[in-house]
């Protein structure tokens, strides 16, 4: 997997910050919490025993550091920059981003970034990128951010000369030869987006309704990108879509689809075999034929083996740093357990595909495999949109049981009634809420799944890789579970009002949940299993990046 190991390389990543804090390529880093074991396709080696007495010399004068990771982000929302730098951390990953104003979205009434743009800066990401190349092997780069300026640009942006779209391209094509780069991608939603370009929510609406309206299913030979902008207009009869939207919205919207499946062919066709993985996600979809459907097919026949499709969009980067974390340490297995009737279901009516679909693609972005033997490995508890009463009792019981045997766990709430389920684990069962590995119920499945997912596989695969979890990855992991505590439970049982959260009055309270974090032991090693109490958390500065209740974030402080 490690395409150029060299170790002056890395150590000159971790200079570059420090050197470069100040100008264009200025750079946020995570602090590494752990030595790297041997970075193979099947983790770590058992052979350094074997070590020659020149390679032990070798390694007393350079020392082991850290992977370092530099990451374009989606967009400046919590979920891609704050989760994913408490993820890093957690599993003693170093991670460098630019200066967040780089890769920033400002929607309508909200200041531009310092170069009167509203979007990233394409030109800064990819001056950064080609500085980073002279330090780091590993990449994470957000496609929509690096060609598209965040998921928003990706969305709006119409034009037809792609010159500059081609260079970036080529740029990150040239990249894939001699680093692990993980790509992702995003299938263009149903619709634009509210509170942008003058766009509000009655846009909004009525292009995911024309949208959703089914086209005519390609297949073989007529599945090209031609064929796919052709019938755009039309539905699977060859009439043409009726809305109330003017022509000039509809043919904004049809070149932005345009863009988007083009520039993802020219770098699907021409990167090859020299891609580690690219993982495309659908983004605010139906489980039912539209307009994105064609763009699907042919999208997955383009990526073939080389990465996935499947409902996501903004867990995407924290997957793929997650996967980069399994072949790091080594691939591992779950076992997967569903409450309720809904596996074989759609998982929600924004995602393509049924749950189990999505969560199998989710497993294979992840470079993990489930158990053959039930009961091996990590366990995942799934509650389920057709889930009951009764299925969240015996879900409850069944997480108490893991804690109490020290099994590791996840908790994963796509029922899409979460507050039942956090009703129970923080007011009716007595359990050691941080023991968990992972744990989401926000927003649509597919963004759930992503995020507990990855906190959980990844942190397991660290754990499984090392004596002991360091302070700094304890701190990072603490800081992923906290922030989804506060934001998927008690931001949500409290109508996603700040204000609201803070009263010790009712249910789900932040006083109650921040006592429970606080009273719970951290798991901090496998083999053996090992538990310890951990200094206390505080949350604070809490804010809206994009000025949207949605995108509440906050600071932790671990004292």
């Amino acid at each position: 997997m490690h395409k150029r190991s060299s170790l002056v390389k890395k150590l000159f990543c971790v200079l570059l910050c420090s050197l470069l804090m100040g100008s264009l390529f200025a750079c946020t880093a995570v602090e590494p919490a752990v030595s790297t074991p041997n970075l193979s396709e099947d983790g770590p080696s058992a052979e350094s025993s074997a070590s020659t007495e020149s390679e032990s010399s070798q390694e007393e004068e350079q020392p082991v550091t850290d992977p370092v990771v530099a990451y374009i982000p989606l967009d400046n929302r919590p979920v891609n920059k704050d989760r994913v730098e408490y993820l890093a951390q957690s599993v003693g990953i170093k991670l460098l981003m630019p200066e967040e104003h780089l890769y920033r979205t400002a929607l309508d009434n909200m200041t531009p970034n310092p170069d009167g743009s509203t979007l990233g800066n394409r030109e800064a990401l990819l001056a950064w990128v080609k500085e980073m190349d002279k330090t780091c092997d590993y990449f994470i780069i957000s496609l929509d951010q690096m060609l598209s300026g965040g998921l928003v640009g990706s969305r709006w942006l119409d034009n037809t000369d792609l010159t500059f779209e081609y260079e970036i391209a080529d740029t990150i094509i040239d990249l894939c030869k001699n680093n692990t780069v993980y790509l992702f991608d995003t299938v263009m939603r149903l619709a634009s987006t509210g509170s942008y370009g003058g766009y509000q929510l009655d846009e909004y609406y009525m292009l995911r309704e024309y949208g959703q309206v089914a086209r005519k299913t390609l297949t073989g030979k007529d599945l090209t990108v031609e064929n796919i902008i052709a019938g755009y207009r039309f539905d699977q009869n060859g009439k043409k879509v009726s809305t109330p939207l003017p022509e000039s919205a509809l043919d904004k919207y049809h070149a932005s689809r345009t863009r988007k499946l083009v520039i993802a062919d020219y770098i699907l066709r021409n990167v090859g075999d020299d891609l580690e993985f690219i993982y495309v996600g659908v983004d605010d979809s139906s489980p039912q034929t539209t307009i994105q459907t064609n763009e699907i097919n042919y999208l997955k026949n383009l990526i073939g083996d080389r990465g996935v499709l499947s409902a996501a969009a903004d867990e995407l980067g924290m997957c793929c740093l997650a996967r980069m974390a399994t072949q790091i340490y080594g691939k591992i297995e779950v076992t997967l357990t569903y409450y309720g009737q809904g596996k074989d279901q759609a998982a929600d009516e924004f995602d393509i595909g049924t749950l189990g679909e999505n969560i199998g693609n989710h497993l294979i972005c992840l470079n993990t495999d489930e158990a053959n033997n039930p009961g091996d490995g990590l366990q995942v508890l799934i509650l389920t949109r057709s889930s009951s009463s009764s299925d969240r009792v015996s879900l409850m019981k069944q997480l108490e049981s893991n804690l109490e045997k020290n099994i590791p766990t996840v908790l994963l709430d796509v029922s899409g009634k979460a507050y039942n389920l956090s009703y129970m684990m923080f007011h009716q069962y007595d359990m050691g809420v941080a023991e968990l590995l992972g744990y989401s119920s926000w927003n649509t499945a597919g963004n759930a799944m992503g995020i507990a997912l990855s906190q959980g596989i990844a942190r397991y695969a660290y754990l499984s890789a090392v004596e002991k979890s360091t302070d700094e990855a304890n701190e990072g992991f603490l800081k992923s579970m906290t922030f989804a505590y506060i934001k998927d439970v008690c931001y949500k049982a409290k109508g996603k009002r700040v204000e609201n959260i803070w009263s010790e009055d009712g249910d789900c309270n932040m006083p109650l949940v921040l006592s429970r974090i606080n009273e719970s032991p951290i798991i901090t090693s496998l083999s053996p299993h090992n538990e310890e109490e951990h200094p206390t958390v505080k949350v604070s500065n809490f804010r809206y990046p994009w000025d949207r209740t949605f995108e509440m974030t906050f600071d932790i402080k671990i004292s």
